[in-house]
């Protein structure tokens, strides 16, 4: 739909992505975006598909919870055969005759951040939870949204990344480092909608800066057989498995 470029309440895209004749703007559905606050960064809110993310939350917790005693070494615990005295000698409280033992080598043992862990995990999940159903009650009587599609699908669109990001790391021993992440960023920036020549540049030049900055300068560990290098000569091959 076109509309006189002079109306003030169209949304014009880019000069170059008008789909419109000259003289003319483009309409766009699409609201404008809102003014974003610093402190609005941090305001909470509970939105649709928040209950049933609580009630995964929850379930994680208590599955933590019932497996702590045979995972973590609880069920072989060393502490004092008489705990409130020993807490009560830290404190200066009381007096232990003969060897004591020692905080450190309580709080080393490995059940002891798992144990300090779910003692504030549990609670916040379950009060999450709580909390949630309420919101949730309150949407359904208000007759407002409360599915959790609208979320699942932005979380299996982003399965798509995790693929390509998967593929890269089973080309760079194919073709290098170098190429591998060059092939990555371009295509992730034509990807994300960023087509014009000048983006695709933009998103090369990019790769090439991050090749250099991780692999050339800090030198971060890659394959050393890599097929692409294998091809080259040798001097080429050391150079290339060197800095690329």
């Amino acid at each position: 739909m076109t509309a006189n470029a002079g109306s003030s309440a169209d949304l014009y895209l880019f000069d170059e992505s008008v789909p419109a004749e000259a003289g003319h703007g483009f309409q766009s559905e699409c609201p404008p975006d809102k003014k974003v606050k610093v402190e609005d960064l941090f305001n909470f809110s509970r939105k649709r598909g928040d209950f049933q993310a609580s009630i995964v939350a929850a379930l994680l917790a208590l599955f933590f919870l019932v497996f702590f005693g045979s995972q973590t070494g609880w069920d072989a615990r060393k502490l004092p055969d008489d705990m409130g005295t020993y807490v009560a000698y830290q404190f200066g409280l009381a007096d232990i005759e003969g060897r004591v033992t020692r905080l450190g080598r309580i709080v080393k043992q490995s059940w002891v951040a798992p144990l300090l862990c779910l003692i504030i995990l549990v609670p916040a999940a379950l009060w999450n939870l709580r909390a949630s159903w309420k919101e949730t009650t309150w949407r359904k009587r208000f007759l407002l949204p409360t599915s959790a599609y609208f979320e699942l699908t932005k979380y299996v669109a982003a399965l798509e990344y995790v693929a390509y990001f998967i593929g890269y790391t089973l080309i760079v021993p194919i073709l290098g480092y170098l190429v591998s992440t060059l092939i990555l960023g371009t295509y992730l920036t034509w990807r994300l909608g960023y087509r014009s020549p000048r983006w695709i540049m933009t998103g090369f030049l990019s790769s090439v800066a991050v090749v250099l900055a991780f692999r050339t300068f800090l030198q971060i560990k890659t394959p050393l057989n890599i097929w692409l290098y294998d091809q080259l000569p040798d001097a080429t091959r050391a150079f290339m498995l060197t800095y690329f």
